[in-house]
């Protein structure tokens, strides 16, 4: 599968970010829309068979979603640690998830999708 599959309009970038981490950078999409297109990845990966040794794998991703419209274009960083503390979470909830990045409040709780 190629990421333009799953990742296809012109302006969006999916990337190698680090040694087992990946990013997808979708400007200018709603909230909704960048955890539709985590989803669809997901569920992609999930999907796939792979052989190995005679042996059937299936494997599975964990995807930290952070939407927001920065302030400065400075805020990479910021950007990047968010969606990092979400794929913490993903990873802290079992796996194989989708967990949005929210702003911290005393109610909040991470959208978290799973198959």
């Amino acid at each position: 599968m190629e990421s333009g599959e799953l990742v296809t309009r012109p302006q969006d970038l999916a990337a190698r970010y680090g040694g087992e981490e990946f990013v997808v950078l979708l400007p200018n999409t709603p909230h909704k829309g960048a955890i539709d297109v985590a989803e669809r990845i997901r569920k992609a990966v999930a999907a796939m068979a792979f052989q190995l040794s005679g042996q059937t794998l299936h494997l599975t991703v964990s995807v930290g979603v952070c939407t927001e419209l920065p302030a400065s274009a400075d805020a990479t960083e910021t950007l990047f640690s968010r969606a990092d503390e979400a794929l913490y979470q993903a990873k802290a909830s079992g796996r194989n998830c989708v967990v949005a990045w929210a702003a911290p409040s005393k109610d909040a709780t991470p959208a978290i999708t799973q198959a």
